[in-house]
């Protein structure tokens, strides 16, 4: 039996002279529990985990972060396109989101910047969405049940509750092969030569490092350690990404490498990564954190690092899996998360590497530890000075 959600928005959503049709359709859940909305953007089934994020604004990272591959997104805040999409804006080339979902979609874009509304954007990229879903009673479900694979359709079917179930879970995905680059891009600097691991990078990141002077070499997540070496770096960020980071044997195998010659960073997957590459281990969280507002606070190992043991930073996060806080000797946490606990940064206490869970550059949301790459970037001219 199908449960259903009790709010349901049934007029027409104008946008300018013409109407977006108000075609019904349902968010099916693996659990049998659906919510019914209206479509926007392509009228297609469209499945994934299901996922919600509490940002206020920034949904055109939000669909263009390429940590959300494999995953339908539900924005928590009521009223989401009011200022519209321009590619200023943009984590990557094109979205990344398995389907959007959201309570109000507004056909008014009011920004100067913007170029078109959420549903021509969605409808040109053919993602999927809903709009008029209760989406407060859907982000209530998903923090109290756990995250759940699910299916956009025209129908609240068993049918549909079964396809929603036999989606591979993230273990069973390659998501970060769907969207790590194929081939080397070299971005010219003046500053060190910084090699990112591209797991699937936002473009934030790499901005942040070139706003610091950096050349930048983004390589594939498949490149090898002695391939990287070939580029001579002077350091190396494992980026962020989608899916489960211990299926990326050969990731963590190239990380573990490279910690014993160049100074590393880690960042979100990243941190995951690292912490896999020293003995480490991960775990999938309830819901995750993704959003603009969580506390983190430094640790008293932040003293031998230049941090301020006990500042406290509002951070941006994306990501549904955690570092275990039984850490091998060899690391040590820097920074904790004040709601829950969970680990969000740590360090090596002999080697120059380092990684936080957060995303140091916002994008969208907070700035608060952006310093954090000139922290690297510290850690790559005294490697340099000393000549090792």
């Amino acid at each position: 039996m199908v449960a259903q959600s009790t709010y349901v928005r049934q007029e027409p959503v104008s946008e300018g002279s013409s109407f977006v049709p108000a075609d019904p359709a349902w968010l099916v859940l693996e659990d049998g529990v659906a919510f019914q909305g209206v479509r926007i953007g392509a009228s297609r089934e469209a499945g994934g985990e299901v996922v919600f994020t509490t940002s206020m604004t920034g949904y055109q990272e939000v669909v263009s972060d390429p940590s959300y591959r494999g995953q339908i997104v539900v924005m928590a805040y009521p009223l989401i396109g009011n200022y519209g999409f321009s590619p200023e804006a943009w984590e990557a080339p094109g979205p990344h989101v398995a389907g959007f979902i959201v309570r109000e979609a507004t056909s008014v874009a009011s920004h100067h910047l913007s170029r078109e509304t959420l549903h021509r954007f969605l409808h040109r990229h053919e993602v999927a969405g809903l709009s008029g879903v209760d989406t407060r009673a859907l982000v209530r479900h998903l923090r109290m049940h756990g995250l759940q694979r699910g299916v956009i359709a025209d129908d609240a079917s068993v049918e549909t509750e079964a396809r929603a179930a036999a989606i591979p879970s993230l273990s069973q995905q390659d998501l970060v092969g769907q969207v790590s680059r194929a081939s080397p891009l070299v971005l010219p600097g003046q500053g060190p030569r910084i090699m990112i691991l591209d797991c699937g990078v936002k473009a934030g990141i790499v901005e942040a490092l070139r706003r610091r002077g950096c050349e930048v070499v983004l390589v594939p997540h498949t490149t090898s350690a002695e391939e990287i070496r070939v580029f001579a770096p002077d350091g190396v960020l494992l980026s962020n990404g989608p899916g489960d980071p211990a299926i990326l044997g050969d990731v963590i195998g190239t990380v573990q490498s490279l910690m014993e010659t160049y100074p590393v960073m880690g960042v979100c997957l990243g941190h995951q990564l690292l912490a896999l590459a020293c003995g480490g281990r991960t775990y999938k969280m309830k819901f995750g954190h993704r959003g603009t507002n969580q506390p983190v606070i430094e640790m008293p190992a932040g003293l031998s690092t230049g941090l301020r043991p006990g500042r406290v930073m509002i951070t941006t996060q994306n990501h549904g899996f955690a570092v275990d806080p039984h850490l091998p000797t060899s690391l040590e946490v820097t920074h904790l998360n004040l709601n829950d606990g969970t680990v969000e940064g740590i360090r090596h206490r002999d080697l120059p590497a380092f990684s936080v869970q957060f995303h140091p550059e916002g994008r969208p949301g907070p700035t608060d530890a952006e310093f954090l790459y000139d922290r690297f970037l510290g850690l790559v001219r005294e490697r340099a000075h000393h000549g090792s």
